[in-house]
């Protein structure tokens, strides 16, 4: 039996490739398969909201237009982020599979949510990122198990094996960017930029940091519950301590943000820390 063809525009559904729902979900490709029965190709699909679930549909109504108040509209369309741009020097698989390596489930904060919205953030404020700050930012947590100290290291190492083909000059300043993130100094040109993106959620409004400390502790309850002993409140009250102190060590910086860029970011952050610090 013949198989049926691949779809000409393949790329577009490569593992992890965006989509948007025409009544405006988001969803990503898990892949394409085909029907047992037929052979009939079908989509795999999983949605961004409850990454948990797989969907399938067949590859013909997946892509088929519908009718709407609109007019007519694709039933899903890629929807691949317009902050992505500078990085278009990679091939979109390329884009994809380092993407991949934050969707492990343990993750509650070092995921794919924090890398796009650092793109999305710089893309808001007109910061124009060049190849190796962009490779910097998609890289920067691509390696990441609580409580490990090499994490930075192996996340710029990384870079060389997952952006082949890009100027070696660029993946070394962008492997040094990398590992400026682990105590959040400059040490290279460049690097600035980025660092401010990688703090930018301690500027989010109150509900949002709060919600992102959380995270942080999902992440890292097992390792420490393993270490310490701890369990329930005490645990929590651990983990808080900790987090006090890391925030307050940064705080104590001239600066947290080092661009004007961020300037407008210096104080809610601020305020945040102070705030959790008084509720410790």
């Amino acid at each position: 039996m013949t198989l049926p063809p691949i779809p000409p525009a393949a790329e577009d559904f490569l593992p992890g490739m965006p989509y948007r729902h025409y009544k405006g979900g988001a969803y990503a490709i898990a892949g394409l398969g085909l029907l047992e029965s037929d052979l009939s190709r079908v989509v795999v699909y999983r949605s961004m909201r409850d990454r948990g679930e797989l969907w399938v549909r067949p590859l013909d109504v997946f892509t088929e237009a519908v009718a709407t108040p609109q007019g007519a509209q694709p039933r899903f369309a890629p929807d691949w982020p317009a902050a992505l741009a500078c990085l278009d020097f990679l091939p979109r698989a390329a884009v994809l599979q380092a993407l991949a390596c934050y969707d492990a489930p343990y993750r509650r904060y070092h995921d794919r949510r924090h890398v796009l919205e650092m793109f999305a953030v710089a893309h808001a404020r007109a910061i124009a990122l060049s190849p190796a700050q962009a490779l910097a930012v998609l890289f920067h947590d691509a390696v990441y198990v609580p409580g490990c100290e090499h994490n930075e290291a192996a996340s710029a190492a990384l870079i060389e094996t997952m952006a082949s083909g890009v100027d070696a000059a660029v993946v070394a300043q962008a492997a040094r960017i990398v590992t400026d993130t682990r105590g959040h100094r400059a040490s290279v040109p460049g690097s600035e930029p980025v660092l401010d993106l990688d703090l930018y959620r301690l500027a989010a409004p109150q509900a949002d940091f709060d919600g992102y400390t959380d995270a942080v502790f999902e992440e890292n309850r097992a390792l420490l519950a393993s270490r310490s002993g701890l369990s329930g409140a005490a645990l929590h009250a651990a983990f808080m301590a900790r987090r006090v102190a890391f925030l307050q060590a940064l705080a104590r910086r001239e600066r947290l943000f080092l661009t004007p860029a961020f300037a407008d970011c210096e104080a809610p952050a601020r305020a945040n820390i102070a705030r959790m610090a008084a509720g410790a």
